[in-house]
């Protein structure tokens, strides 16, 4: 009996994934050997540390001890997602038939390895979520895998799960409105840090970490910029984040006690109430919502329900995500009450959807008249118009070239 044919993308699902997770290790590896630096650390000790390293950056967490590390790390997990996507698309040289089968393969096949990986590295005083390793490998694999195909031979209409105009449009208009609220949240961190730049140098002299140890921690630090920039956000919509049991920063305040001497939270804001005019910045959200609701694209639809509609699912959507990616930045950062760290699960998600919807709503509104308004003005005359033509001035010359009034 003749074997069955082998399916085509089988085996560069399965390339893909092993040279993904041995590239994401290289990283790993490096970052510990820098943060060790001249400490006598045994083969076997570095080894684990570093597959620790990499299932941690993929969302699995890590308990050592008394010391719990439940947040996922953004930035380091868009570092992972990034390896995976130019890993895909090296490996897929040649357009794939299946795409979406393949992509659910390499995903699969990536959290296997990290599953694996989690197992093999367990030990009496520190140990990794085995289920979430697994989970967020095959969410960091499959993300990356389809962006790695996309940018190699396009087709990003594959990846549409429907076929309805309506949500593509709603959601094609709801990325400006999240990127409108990231930028403003990574401006404010940027004022903040340089306002407090004297702090973060103390903190930096305070730990002294050698030329290492300061690669390492300069490494860690612009890996937790997108963790903040997510917890500001958490502040702009309303629930704020925490840093610490019983702590918190919104817009009306800061209360915060002892923070971890980490030079980028150096950022964090002098504990007491803000300005009054701080809570004008609750209205990003909102505004962002409606940038949204302008930009939607109604189709061959006229009236005023169907933009207000639009609107209103474009800023749904981008609240939607926005409030996903606050709830899943926030975790235990370290023992007692570093438990508690970050905005809450699912209060940021709980706000943000009915607030950009409201703008988007009114975005759409606005944008409505917009286009009333225009469509209603007067239009000027064509060069082609059929009239009697008048000279503009009566002393003008005549000649060809003489312009003329043909209304």
């Amino acid at each position: 009996m003749p074997a069955p044919p082998e399916t085509s993308y089988f085996r560069q699902a399965f390339l893909t994934a092993l040279l993904a997770a041995a590239l994401s290790l290289v990283v790993a590896a490096t970052i510990v050997l820098l943060a060790s630096g001249s400490a006598d650390v045994s083969w076997a000790g570095f080894a684990r540390t570093t597959v620790r390293t990499w299932l941690f950056s993929i969302g699995s967490g890590l308990d050592a001890g008394d010391v719990s590390l439940g947040l996922v790390p953004i930035g380091a997990t868009l570092v992972c997602i990034a390896v995976v996507t130019r890993t895909a698309a090296w490996v897929v040289s040649d357009p794939i038939d299946d795409i979406v089968a393949f992509a659910a393969t390499t995903a699969g096949a990536y959290g296997l390895i990290a599953g694996l990986a989690a197992t093999v590295s367990q030990s009496a005083d520190v140990h990794t979520s085995v289920v979430r390793a697994a989970s967020g490998a095959f969410v960091v694999g499959g993300l990356g895998v389809v962006l790695g195909a996309t940018r190699r031979h396009g087709g990003a209409e594959r990846w549409w799960f429907t076929k309805s105009a309506d949500v593509r449009a709603a959601a094609r208009a709801a990325v400006p409105a999240i990127f409108a609220v990231l930028a403003v949240s990574g401006t404010l961190l940027i004022i903040s840090l340089v306002l407090h730049l004297s702090r973060a140098g103390d903190l930096w002299a305070l730990l002294n970490p050698g030329v290492g140890g300061g690669a390492a921690l300069g490494v860690g630090s612009l890996l937790a910029v997108p963790a903040l920039v997510l917890w500001i956000t958490s502040a702009l919509i309303g629930p704020g984040f925490a840093l610490g049991t019983n702590t918190s920063v919104d817009l009306t305040g800061s209360q915060v006690g002892a923070v971890p001497g980490f030079p980028l939270l150096a950022a964090l804001p002098t504990p007491g109430e803000f300005p009054e005019w701080v809570f004008l910045l609750g209205l990003v959200p909102l505004l962002a919502g409606m940038l949204a609701g302008w930009s939607v694209n109604p189709g061959e639809r006229e009236g005023l329900a169907p933009r207000v509609a639009l609107g209103a699912a474009a800023g749904g959507v981008a609240g939607l995500v926005l409030g996903m990616l606050v709830g899943v930045s926030g975790g235990a950062i370290g023992p007692g009450r570093m438990v508690d760290a970050g905005p809450p699960l699912l209060t940021p998600l709980l706000v943000a959807v009915p607030v950009m919807a409201m703008g988007g709503a009114l975005g759409g509104v606005l944008s409505h008249y917009r286009g009333r308004r225009a469509f209603s003005l007067p239009h000027l005359p064509s060069a082609n118009a059929v009239g009697r033509p008048r000279l503009w001035k009566r002393n003008q010359p005549a000649g060809p070239d003489r312009r003329v009034d043909t209304s």
